[in-house]
């Protein structure tokens, strides 16, 4: 940096720190301010503006609304929007016209839910207030929030006439209609932005999670068999397909999706695939699913629950040194009174009872009250024992 630039910039560093003293008669303040705001050191030039002693002679004729208005920048680019909004407002009433004051006034309030501002400054800032598609986007938000979905979703209409689809317009009227209870709407609305050529992956992803989360689950696999037509077995797909499939009660072949995307792009969706069978009564299959399973502490904690559902308590069992190397059992009591409970079904009764010794979470010790009961009723009457 050279020239006046690099004066100016100087000249602010060495400006007095003392709040309220008053800078020196040759140097304009609000083009100092102004080139520290351009050159990106929002925090000088609100320190330079702050020095300004508004009282004083010397500044009977700033132009205070140039001042607030600067002032206002400063606090907006470094997040104070509620010192921003203070300083926009002060510049609007001290005759600032530049609707740009009041676009950045609206988003101001916008940060800190002024709905009612907000809406009030773009109104005020006429054609600038339309001039980008954000600002529509900001408006829509404010009528939503204020519970006017009518004017939330025609604010968007003005949009997308004044600047063309916008992907953040449809996904706002995707989430909304989905909120609604407008499954139909959310489709249509999702489908003409996918029609027009604008939407990639990402869109028809986005369209297909907010009908997972509204259980529209075969409205969500249509759209996702469609897209794996175009994409392949891409892994977010073939994912959601398996939860729209779980979701339309069809747990073997949600399995089959998890499966998949495990063998093709990440081994810990083996562990969902597992998971889905053995919550639907496939515990063999489970099982075998959870062989391939990568992450040793999730598999070993999913291994052992089946072999609990299938009662193999031999290979229960035998699983305690690698969860001890492995610091399950310290990690999580519950495995080890299931530990604990395999060595009581094979009569093992030593093992089990130094296995629940070990236990110190309250809830637990009712149970394992109950399991030395049934011992001890075992050691008396083994013919009574399983």
């Amino acid at each position: 940096m050279s020239g006046p630039r690099a004066l100016l910039l100087a000249l602010a560093l060495a400006l007095p720190a003392a709040k309220g003293s008053p800078a020196p008669a040759e140097v304009d303040p609000l083009a100092l301010a102004a080139v520290l705001l351009q050159d990106g050191h929002p925090d000088r030039a609100q320190r330079v503006l702050q020095d300004v002693d508004l009282a004083a002679p010397e500044y009977a004729t700033l132009d205070r609304a140039r001042y607030h208005t600067l002032l206002g920048l400063a606090g907006f680019k470094q997040g104070d929007f509620k010192g921003a909004l203070a300083s926009f407002g002060a510049a609007v009433d001290a005759g600032a016209t530049e609707p740009s004051v009041q676009v950045y006034r609206a988003q101001a309030a916008y940060q800190l839910a002024d709905c009612a501002t907000a809406l009030g400054a773009l109104q005020a800032a006429g054609e600038a207030g339309q001039a980008h598609a954000e600002l529509f986007l900001l408006r829509a938000d404010c009528h939503w929030k204020r519970e006017a979905p009518d004017q939330a979703f025609a604010a968007l209409s003005a949009g997308e006439g004044r600047h063309g689809p916008q992907r953040a317009f449809t996904r706002a009227r995707v989430q909304w209609a989905l909120t609604l209870g407008l499954t139909q709407l959310a489709v249509a609305e999702g489908r003409r932005f996918l029609a027009q050529g604008a939407g990639d992956l990402d869109d028809r992803l986005f369209l297909a999670e907010g009908l997972l989360r509204a259980k529209q689950f075969g409205a969500a696999r249509d759209l996702l068999e469609e897209t794996r037509l175009l994409q392949g077995d891409e892994e977010r797909v073939l994912v959601q397909l398996g939860h729209a499939w779980l979701g339309l009660a069809h747990p073997l072949t949600a399995a089959g999706f998890f499966a998949r995307a495990a063998a093709l792009h990440d081994p810990k969706y083996g562990r969902d695939a597992a998971e889905v069978l053995r919550l639907h009564g496939r515990p063999h299959a489970a099982l075998r699913a959870n062989g391939q399973v990568v992450d040793q502490k999730a598999k070993l904690r999913q291994r052992l629950a089946l072999l609990l559902d299938l009662e193999r308590f031999e290979a229960l069992t035998a699983l305690a040194p690698r969860l001890s190397r492995l610091g399950l059992l310290a990690e999580d009591e519950d495995l080890r009174f299931a530990l604990a409970y395999g060595f009581f079904r094979l009569g093992r009764f030593d093992e089990a009872e130094d296995q629940l010794k070990r236990l110190t979470r309250a809830e637990l010790f009712e149970r394992a009250g109950a399991m030395r009961q049934a011992m001890a009723e075992c050691r008396r009457a083994p013919e009574r024992c399983p």
